[in-house]
């Protein structure tokens, strides 16, 4: 039997052992398939950093399975990776039904295509495979790894040369189609500016264009939480945070153009579109879906266009500044709860004080999230980091050690809710043996908050949202981390300090009142 199981044999060993040999990936050691999908969900946000493709590898049946959840959450994500999962050889697939699942079926709503790979054909393939997952929306692309071609020999074959394909899609200069639009914008009063995800995925040139544009036309800039950091939210034009919910149109209403570049419908909140000011769109891929229609859109490479359409602009003196200063007083006002003990508004302003400019926060699902992303001022592009398309739990510890791979120097913060980290302990031990020196702020506030005050609002019974006590310090302590309780800001000010001068893996249990969401 165990002659018969080598036989068949799990591939994945020696595709991991021949890129360890190259040096192209790095491993974990853990024993479910789960947790390597999901630290590949983290890997993915490492390579969105990087501009490049990540790689998830898991075993048949039950590690495809349990994939699925991280690649959903890159697919809505729009982070290129791709998928490559053991399959059964033919023979085998059709004799043996334990474990035989038809992958590419059960990939097929979260993957932007599949493929099979075959004797003959495997750089070909591989090249298309990440071709595609880099094309237009970027996203997951699936491989199945048949053990008798993983197995088989073939000639050597050279990988197919050439970069990731650049797109152009409109003339260079200034084209019909961009002197429309910049007319468009120029005939406004007081257009506004919504940045969003596909400007970040496009490139730096694109992000500094669009820095230029806006403080060309000196509208305010919302940004999506895909794309905050972009224009830096301390900056005069920045308004915050877009997701299309109603504390928004305190400003937007005001409007009489709104501009969306690079924004992705799948970043947006709600399905219902308040504005009647026409919307005007500039992105690298069409807009096919999404509760606006656009009054205009033009698909072109974004740098290229933004430098065209900021040539072709002049500053509007429409707004009144003050308006906006107004604007964002109150928004953070309203969601900087009074009340004793620890409260999360607190959490998020000590985290953003301690952690440098060029910092990366991870955030967690929850009524925290909702917090931190309207609260936490980002300063540089890819500086912020959550799961905004699927809005998953689970994802901010993952997200760090990504982001920790891509950019060993830079200062990463987690910010994680108890349910999203009792979802993800066992990461602590990559951190330690991988040693990335990332710092977990845990909100212990014993319940699932978001669901919690859903079933408060609509008169129901509490049931299912409370956590025992449980002493999160202790366990990451037992992983190897440096870790403490924090009841106070002041206790909470001085681990920070402590962790982030320190070059270790840090986890603060910080105690949150549990009423504190109300």
């Amino acid at each position: 039997d165990q002659a018969d199981a080598a036989r068949r044999g799990d591939e994945r060993v020696a595709v991991h052992d021949a890129g360890d040999r190259r040096r192209l990936a790095r491993h974990g050691c853990r024993g479910r398939d789960r947790a390597r999908a999901r630290r590949g969900c983290g890997r993915g946000r490492g390579r969105v950093l990087r501009r490049r493709p990540g790689v998830v590898s898991t075993g048949v049946g039950p590690g495809a399975a349990a994939a699925v959840h991280g690649t959903a959450h890159l697919f809505l994500e729009r982070a290129p990776a791709l998928i490559l999962t053991d399959r059964f050889g033919e023979a085998d697939y059709v004799r043996l039904p334990r474990q035989r699942l038809d992958q590419p079926a059960l990939y097929g709503a979260v993957t932007k295509g599949s493929f099979t790979l075959g004797r003959t054909d495997a750089a070909t393939t591989l090249r298309r495979a990440i071709d595609l997952a880099m094309a237009g929306r970027q996203g997951p692309v699936h491989v199945d790894l048949p053990y008798d071609v993983m197995q088989a020999s073939a000639p050597e074959e050279a990988f197919p040369a050439g970069p990731f394909p650049k797109r152009y899609f409109a003339p260079a200069g200034e084209s019909a189609a961009l002197r429309e639009f910049a007319a468009a914008i120029q005939s406004a009063a007081r257009p506004a500016v919504v940045a969003g995800l596909q400007v970040n995925r496009s490139g730096p040139a694109a992000e500094a264009a669009f820095v230029r544009f806006a403080e060309r036309l000196g509208a305010p800039v919302f940004a999506t939480m895909a794309a905050k950091g972009t224009l830096p939210e301390d900056h005069p034009l920045a308004a915050g945070t877009f997701r299309n919910v109603a504390s928004e149109r305190a400003l937007l209403d005001h409007a009489d153009a709104i501009v969306l570049v690079g924004v992705d419908p799948v970043e947006l909140f709600s399905a219902s579109w308040p504005y009647e000011a026409p919307v005007l769109v500039l992105d690298e891929v069409p807009c096919t879906e999404g509760p606006y229609s656009p009054a205009l859109e033009v698909v072109a490479d974004l740098a290229s266009s933004l430098e065209a359409v900021t040539r072709l602009v002049t500053p509007h003196s429409g707004w009144n500044r003050e308006d906006l200063d107004a604007y964002r007083g109150q928004r953070d006002a309203a969601l900087r709860p009074q009340g004793a003990g620890l409260l999360p508004a607190a959490v998020i302003r000590i985290a953003r004080e301690r952690l440098p400019r060029d910092g990366i926060l991870t955030v967690d699902a929850g009524q925290h999230k909702v917090l931190t992303t309207d609260l936490w001022t980002s300063t540089r592009p890819g500086g912020f980091h959550t799961s905004s398309g699927l809005g998953s739990m689970a994802v901010a510890l993952p997200a760090a050690l990504g982001a920790k791979l891509a950019e060993p120097q830079t200062p990463v913060v987690c910010l994680t809710g108890d349910g999203g980290f009792l979802m993800r302990a066992g990461d602590l031990e990559t951190a330690v043996r991988e040693r990335l020196p990332i710092v977990i702020v845990v909100f212990n506030d014993r319940a699932l908050n978001m669901i919690k005050l859903q079933q408060d609002r609509r008169g129901f019974q509490r049931l299912g949202t409370s956590f025992a006590e449980s002493d999160f310090a202790a366990v990451a302590a037992g992983f190897g981390f440096e870790a403490v309780r924090v009841r106070s800001e002041a206790e909470l000010d001085a681990a920070l300090g402590r962790a982030m001068a320190s070059g270790r893996p840090w986890l603060i249990d910080a105690l949150i009142e549990p009423e504190a969401y109300a």
